[in-house]
């Protein structure tokens, strides 16, 4: 499957007016959401507003049943979570999705998986054309475990790394697959301050050296407003503010959504 080619006015993501139910719960409703090249844009609200929902909408795993969602002109809307990844959009999970029992180099190479093309003839050719791409995916694969800073833990098993050191593997997994979209539900829970600003850093690195426009979903509001260009405010599954960060955290709304809680799923 082809990628698609850039939009002229720099939007990667257009989503407009999704809707997502479950059962008699609206998870989302009404949403528009655009995000431009090169940007890394905040999505934000209390738990239980729609974040998750709205990723997993993106990503294909839950579709809307309503609205539209392209990527870069194309209309992606209800493709199929393999697809959606082949056209360059990666993502990390808001509960950690590593494997126990595997190094930490092995569970990096997963993420290259969307890139492999076994096939018959490949494997009969095996000296002459897998092995270069094998030889390939490694080159990748170490230049980003050197990328994230995680030398010295590279053949260590993942389950005995600490959370913040968890944390970047997986991001350097969904960097592996050489997005171009890439999708970060809450990459910096459980973490200290020391780690939050190392993971900031490595976001920012991310957009700034590889390209990657970011959508960072988070709690910690010092990081949106930190790194983030503009961000977007859900509540009850509907948009409540969107705009630069340091004016968006002013609005009472937001500050009271914030406050007050939310229901539904994330």
């Amino acid at each position: 499957m082809n990628a698609p080619t850039p939009r002229a006015d720099g939007v990667v993501l257009d989503v407009r007016q999704i809707e997502r139910r479950f059962g008699g719960l609206v998870a989302l409703t009404g949403v528009d959401l655009q995000i431009r090249r090169g940007e890394i844009f905040g999505l934000v609200g209390p738990n239980g507003s729609g974040k998750t929902t709205m990723t997993n909408a993106i990503t294909g795993f839950y579709p809307p049943q309503k609205g539209s969602i392209t990527l870069d002109g194309r209309d992606i809307t209800g493709m199929a979570p393999h697809a959606v990844a082949r056209l360059g959009v990666a993502r990390t999970f808001q509960n950690l999705a590593l494997f126990n029992g595997m190094s930490v180099l092995d569970n990096i190479l997963l993420g290259r998986h969307v890139h492999m093309r076994p096939s018959v003839l490949r494997t009969a050719l095996y000296t002459l054309l897998a092995r270069q791409d094998e030889i390939a995916h490694h080159r990748v694969v170490e230049e980003t475990i050197d990328f994230m800073q995680l030398q010295g833990v590279r053949d260590e098993l993942v389950d005995a790394i600490p959370i913040g050191l968890k944390k970047r593997v997986e991001l350097a997994r969904a960097l592996v697959a050489e997005p171009r979209f890439l999708i970060l539900d809450e990459p910096m829970a459980g973490m200290n301050q020391e780690e939050k600003e190392y993971m900031a850093r490595f976001v920012l690195d991310a957009r700034d050296e590889r390209g990657v426009t970011v959508m960072l979903i988070e709690h910690h509001m010092d990081i949106i407003t930190g790194i983030c260009d503009r961000m977007l405010v859900l509540s009850y599954g509907e948009v409540i503010d969107t705009g630069i960060p340091k004016e968006v955290v002013q609005n009472p709304r937001v500050i009271k959504a914030y406050l007050g809680g939310a229901r539904g799923e994330g």
